[in-house]
């Protein structure tokens, strides 16, 4: 039973992007382990790899603050509430009769997921920079994760090699046409940049 109509959502390429790229290969996997290692935000990760594949580069002062003010009631207070009674349903909802539990559990799911795409608007609307850089692929593979790490460091996440793994992951999904062995190496690359930052900083 669907309780929403996509028809609702205006056309947006943030949303088209973010579909495409969580739908292949192991970025799904990939995602689902930062968000429950680290308890990042897909979306924002997302949103982090767009702005540098639709040639907007790398975050420029504020904006990628900005865009995380403008999601975090909304994450903190929709999302990750229907995330916690999906969850919820998921396991054991005795007495309640389990069919109509199910029921409910389903009209959740869809829920959460246009709660997401609604997050996916706002994130949208919060980069007013048009795409006017660079769209040389190895250098929006390194924007990105110029993006990413920025992100990470914003939710003072420290990636460590399983971290870097994921993040590999999801490049390779972002960019399927560049070769995973040019994508691990550029990753790794930015990680040791990173790290002997910290440690000088440190």
């Amino acid at each position: 039973m669907a309780v929403f109509s996509s028809g609702v959502f205006p056309p947006n390429d943030l949303w088209d992007y973010a579909t495409r790229v969580y739908a292949r290969g192991r970025a799904k996997d990939a995602f689902l382990t930062l968000q429950g290692r680290h308890g990042l935000d897909v979306n924002v990760m997302l949103f982090c790899c767009w702005v540098a594949s639709s040639g907007r580069g790398t975050f420029r002062d504020g904006e990628l603050e900005s865009a995380l003010r403008a999601v975090d009631a909304w994450r903190g207070n929709v999302i990750k509430a229907l995330h916690g009674l999906k969850l919820h349903l998921k396991g054991d909802t005795a007495p309640a009769p389990r069919p109509l539990s199910d029921d409910l559990r389903r009209v959740v799911v869809e829920s959460e997921l246009h709660a997401e795409h609604i997050e996916v608007l706002m994130l949208h609307a919060a980069m007013a920079r048009v795409g006017t850089g660079t769209f040389d692929r190895l250098q929006q593979i390194e924007d990105s994760l110029v993006n990413l790490f920025g992100y990470l460091g914003q939710v003072e996440v420290q990636a460590d090699d399983a971290d870097l793994a994921a993040l590999i992951d999801i490049l390779i999904a972002a960019f399927p046409d560049e070769l995973p062995g040019r994508i691990e190496s550029l990753a790794a690359g930015a990680a040791f940049r990173i790290r002997a930052g910290a440690a000088r900083s440190g």
